[in-house]
């Protein structure tokens, strides 16, 4: 077995712990379940988690070539916990080829080395396992695990990329972490954290705690919450678990008003919007953020100051004396989405430049995340145009190097890289790599418009290979690449139209009610009196949105059931347990599915077709007649997504998580935080059963948006070829008429100049 170097694996004492050390993200412990009021809190204690490398960033196993090659992992690590004690287990496999003693893994975090792994002979091309105890006090804010291969195959001069020089690490391998909470001083300014912690790659995990049966305006608050929440956790995803007088045994929020408190709270009466932070009970390293008001009004000015204002809190309380709401937003304009109809920097599409560079060696791809409104008009359009302008390290030889771009890994174009002192046409003078020689290089080529998606990421792959000099000749210098940031994307020629019901746009981007970032033309439809599930979908749906835009709900409304004639002109999103009577009972057959405690109603499932040609290929639509229904009578739990045209306002949309009883309710919100579920949510009709998605293409379509008038009658031509073969016949009786009146005209010249 190899020996690996290692210090002492530090004892876990409270001694140990110190305020800069803080505990993994993706790596913090999971959720605890709910306890009753009634319930002490007890202090914290020492918490062992064992994490895998595949939950922080190692998708597949880690392959490592070459001489010196290395591969960094993030180590995102919370605020509120710190680590007393950590062991690597490193699952690996070295090349047979390799010499021993020479050839190492390093371990290293934040460039501090910490363990070595040496090849050892007679272990060399087999699988083994090395155990390494980390120095805790290295685990900070933002660190990076790096895992570092230096190998070799011969004594003599050796070819750096030589293919004997390799090392496989299984993603499998695990990180053990020993953990303390640290307790947090109550300060606003410490928001979001520690109810959001962006150094926690993990899902959020967000209790609500509201009194036994809030109001709709109450949880109108708890929307404008969650949708900031869901904004501020993005590509995590946020859950929103719903307390009626229950305490929470981890950070929760908690809305309240004079006359609405959950039991088991001390909670001052107050005046005027509120914000606080205080500890939970018997639980001080446990932080509650308190929502409060006098009433409802206040309440949601609390809750829309901390979603606008949160730059400005500090201190442990804060009063709010008056909230200005922003003009709405335009449509298209969510800060998390690209702006179609105009040109874009790719240096606008990322944080820092430096995520344009090629890393590696070899080089890694550099990603680039695209993500558009959902409808985007791609039918017969060419294209997204990109000029892309690029430096690299260019090779000695030709036709060894390239380019390959590709969009949601599939292949759009590649490009061949010209050798030293080969020219290129489309060269530009601009400054090289300092010492690398780097060539510039512009580039034109057009991403294909059915290629775009809601979510897209493009991947730029530089291929550079050392060439092999000779035997004892020095090699070329390790290559670098980079896309300039001033390289473009033309985005003005996209128009928004687009068939519904599509629940694949829903599920992906929230569509169509992302199209207002702030859901100023969104309305939310719950039972008078919501039960706690329904409230938790509808801020998970709401928290997915936020994530979505970039952007908090502020221009959202709220109703009940009885009220939905005040939604008017509005798109629609229903949340449901149960048959919701009377609402769903009165829009009758408009609904693809009707679900009830034991009971179900369908278009006929027999002749039910899967959505997914319809939306990524242009098939036409299965339609099935509304006369065609089945009534099942069953005990089984059944969660479903419906999408319809609102009745009442032509092209506008209804969207109903509905589910055959409350505690199934959840698990139709669930679908949208799973990224292996989301991508078969798509048609008019999703029927969610336990771990079982399945899709269907039920109702009628209708169309949303606007193109130009000519682009409009094309399309609709295409879509309606009768219309196009009867257009034609009249076009050419049209035609033949015209002719024949010419050509008896040009007979009675010709009679008559005879005459």
């Amino acid at each position: 077995m190899p020996q690996p170097t290692t210090r002492p694996f530090l004892r876990l004492v409270a001694a140990l712990v110190t305020p800069t050390c803080v505990a993994a993200a993706a790596l913090a412990a999971p959720a605890v379940p709910a306890k009753p009021v009634t319930a002490a809190a007890s202090a914290p204690e020492l918490v062992t988690q064992s994490v895998k490398l595949r939950d922080i960033g190692a998708w597949g196993p880690i392959e490592l070539h070459g001489v010196d090659q290395s591969v960094y992992l993030p180590m995102s690590l919370r605020l509120d916990e710190t680590v007393v004690g950590a062991r690597l287990k490193l699952d690996y496999t070295f090349s047979p080829s390799l010499l021993p003693e020479l050839s190492q893994l390093k371990v290293l975090i934040d460039d501090q080395p910490l363990g070595t792994v040496v090849a050892q002979k007679g272990a060399l091309g087999s699988p083994q396992r090395a155990e390494l105890e980390l120095d805790p006090r290295y685990f900070v804010d933002f660190a990076k695990l790096r895992l570092q291969f230096i190998g070799h195959y011969t004594m003599d001069c050796e070819f750096p990329q030589h293919t004997s020089l390799w090392a496989n690490v299984a993603n499998q391998s695990t990180l053990e972490l020993v953990k303390r909470r640290l307790v947090l001083r109550d300060d606003l300014a410490l928001l979001p954290a520690p109810f959001f912690d962006r150094r926690d790659g993990r899902r959020l995990e967000l209790p609500f705690v509201f009194a036994r049966q809030p109001s709709l305006a109450t949880v109108k608050s708890a929307g404008v919450l969650a949708s900031w929440f869901g904004a501020q956790a993005s590509y995590r995803g946020a859950r929103f678990p719903v307390l009626y007088d229950t305490l929470p045994a981890r950070h929760a929020v908690v809305l309240a008003t004079n006359t609405e408190r959950p039991a088991g709270l001390a909670l001052p009466q107050v005046e005027v919007p509120t914000l606080m932070v205080m500890p939970l009970p018997g639980d001080p390293a446990t932080k509650l953020l308190l929502v409060l008001g006098k009433d409802a009004a206040q309440l949601e000015q609390a809750a829309l100051a901390l979603v606008l204002g949160q730059a400005a809190l500090s201190g442990e309380r804060a009063e709010v004396r008056s909230v200005k709401l922003p003009p709405p937003r335009a449509a298209y304009d969510a800060p998390a989405m690209v702006r179609t109809g105009g040109v874009v920097r790719l240096g606008q599409l990322v944080a820092d430049a430096g995520e344009l560079q090629a890393r590696g060696q070899p080089l890694q791809p550099v990603r680039i995340n695209l993500r558009l409104p959902a409808d985007i008009f791609t039918w017969e359009a060419k294209g997204m145009p990109m000029e892309l302008r690029f430096r690299f390290t260019p090779p000695r030889e030709a036709g060894q190097s390239s380019l390959a771009v590709q969009i949601n890994d599939r292949y759009v174009s590649t490009f061949r890289l010209p050798a030293v002192g080969a020219g290129g046409t489309g060269e530009r003078a601009v400054l090289p790599f300092s010492g690398s020689g780097a060539a510039p290089l512009t580039r034109n080529l057009t991403v294909p418009a059915f290629l775009l998606g809601s979510n897209n990421q493009l991947q730029f792959q530089f291929d550079l290979p050392q060439a092999d000099e000779g035997r004892c000749r020095p090699t070329q210098a390790g290559a670098k690449a980079a896309l300039d940031p001033d390289s473009t994307l033309d985005l003005s020629g996209i128009e928004h139209y687009a068939a519904l019901p599509n629940l694949a746009f829903f599920a992906n981007s929230g569509f169509p009610f992302t199209k207002f970032a702030d859901l100023a033309q969104t309305a939310l439809l719950l039972p008078d009196q919501p039960q706690a599930a329904e409230v938790q979908t509808a801020l998970v749906a709401l928290g997915q949105m936020g994530a979505a835009t970039g952007a908090a709900a502020t221009r959202l409304t709220v109703l009940p059931a009885s009220r939905v004639g005040e939604a008017g002109d509005r798109d629609l999103l229903v949340v449901a347990a149960g048959a919701y009577a009377p609402l769903l009972e009165a829009w009758g057959q408009t609904l693809p599915a009707r679900l009830a405690a034991g009971q179900r109603a369908a278009s006929t499932l027999g002749r039910l077709a899967d959505a997914g040609a319809e939306w990524f290929s242009g098939a036409a639509p299965h339609v099935v007649p509304r006369e065609g229904w089945t009534e099942l009578q069953t005990r089984g739990p059944l969660a479903a997504i419906s999408g319809f045209e609102s009745p009442l306002a032509e092209g506008r949309s209804v969207v109903l998580l509905n589910a055959t009883d409350a505690a199934t309710l959840p698990s139709a919100a669930e679908v949208l935080l799973d990224a292996g579920k989301v991508r078969l949510v798509r048609g008019d009709l999703v029927l969610v059963r336990g771990d079982a998605v399945e899709a269907f293409r039920v109702g009628e379509v209708y169309h949303v948006g606007e193109l130009r008038w000519w682009r409009w009658l094309w399309f609709q031509l295409h879509t309606h070829p009768l219309l196009l073969a009867l257009l034609g016949l009249v076009m050419g009786l049209a035609l033949s008429l015209i002719v024949y009146r010419a050509l008896r005209l040009m007979a009675a010249r010709r009679l008559a100049g005879r005459g």
